[in-house]
């Protein structure tokens, strides 16, 4: 039986190794054709923006060559990111994933301040847009197609590999086509209004802000990613309900989720029949874990931890807790309710009809502190006050 478990591990392993060995040849491939493709725009337009004196070309120049950069750092950065987890990183390396595309962000963003100031503090001078509008117009449609193409290449490949940093690559693709079309706007207007002089500043400012929003949206999951945010409270939700569907699931709390490169990863805590086995109890963990897995492929690893359940008659619990406070007559209109992680109670206390209200709220807050003190799990409790016998 262990022999047999061990080759489908390794069948499986093997398996895993091809697929990952596959999409690291993708991205090598579609990265080299970017990077080619950058290095010839670049060029382009570093040489047709300073021949013309055109900011908006040297903006968009800078753009293609932190195009060239973060190819760069895509093609070194996945030999780390691939790499299977070891003693020092035993959930893998897709952290670095993220390090390279928050580089790809602040990189990005760099540029764009760089040259909106740069484009504000030389608005004076006058380049000779007319004159060279026709270079101009060539090297940004040039652009615009090469890029477009080079984006809509990139990130199907990223999808495909599941890599937020291709596709944060394939998404600086489109923004230097984007960036590109102000430049063509420019050369047109050139030509037919050769004595609007600050187009081109306003043009650079365009390409730069451009730049910067594209820098924000590819960096800010990153700093979500790093910063250990977890899932939304409704998937959060969805999430413990797929486990309490399991047979033998009494309750599921304590669910805790962090984002761990394109996937989550999930701790929980599954309450059993306290009478149960421990095999048993085991088993429904791991049934649980399947199931999440199954209906959410984007989680990555489950961790549960198996309790006894303890579990009592809450709304007696919370009458005996009340009844115990001086003043209370009687409980009535007792309702639970169980969020994702706190219990909120709403219950009506009954007074002597005689009693003031200044002192019927002094009653209500005591027994409100003895709810939440009672250690009952209570986070939240509401006690309103009626009078008895009515």
């Amino acid at each position: 039986m262990d022999d047999n478990l061990n080759i489908s591990d390794m069948v499986v392993s093997g398996g895993k190794n091809a697929k990952d060995r596959t999409h690291r040849k993708a991205i090598r491939r579609i990265t080299l054709w970017g990077l080619a493709v950058n290095i010839g725009l670049t060029i382009a337009k570093f040489i047709v923006g300073y021949l013309a004196k055109s900011q908006a070309c040297i903006a968009d120049a800078v753009h293609s060559c932190s195009d060239f950069l973060t190819d760069i750092a895509v093609l070194v950065g996945i030999r780390f990111w691939t790499a299977p987890a070891d003693s020092d990183h035993p959930h893998g390396h897709q952290r670095i994933e993220a390090l390279i595309t928050m580089f790809i962000g602040v990189l990005l963003g760099a540029s764009a301040v760089s040259m909106i100031v740069k484009a504000v503090k030389t608005i004076g001078e006058q380049p000779d847009s007319a004159a060279s509008a026709w270079p101009l117009l060539g090297v940004a449609l040039a652009s615009i197609l090469c890029k477009e193409i080079l984006y809509q290449c990139t990130v199907m490949v990223g999808h495909a590999c599941g890599s937020s940093a291709v596709i944060a690559n394939a998404w600086h693709h489109r923004s230097d086509a984007i960036s590109s079309i102000p430049v063509a706007v420019v050369a047109v207007a050139a030509r037919i209004w050769p004595e609007i002089t600050y187009l081109d500043h306003i043009a650079a400012v365009i390409v730069a802000c451009l730049l910067l929003h594209t820098a924000w949206s590819i960096a800010w999951p990153c700093i979500k990613e790093l910063s250990d945010q977890g899932v939304s409270l409704r998937e959060l939700e969805a999430i413990r309900k797929i486990a309490a569907g399991i047979s033998g699931v009494k309750e599921v709390h304590k669910l805790r989720s962090r984002r761990f490169g394109n996937g989550i990863l999930l701790d929980m805590h599954i309450l059993v029949d306290k009478n149960m086995s421990v095999d048993n109890g085991h088993r429904i963990c791991e049934e649980a874990t399947t199931e999440i897995k199954r209906k959410m492929p984007i989680v990555l690893d489950v961790l549960t931890h198996l309790e006894p359940d303890e579990s009592v008659n809450l709304p007696s619990e919370i009458e005996k807790v009340a009844r115990g406070v001086e003043g209370v007559q009687g409980v009535q209109s007792i309702a639970v309710r169980n969020l994702t992680q706190e219990i909120e109670v709403e219950c009506t206390i009954l007074v002597v009809p005689t009693m003031t209200v200044a002192d019927g709220a002094i009653i209500g807050t005591r027994v409100r502190d003895s709810l939440l003190a009672a250690h009952l799990k209570i986070k939240k409790a509401v006690v309103h006050v009626e009078p008895w016998g009515r």
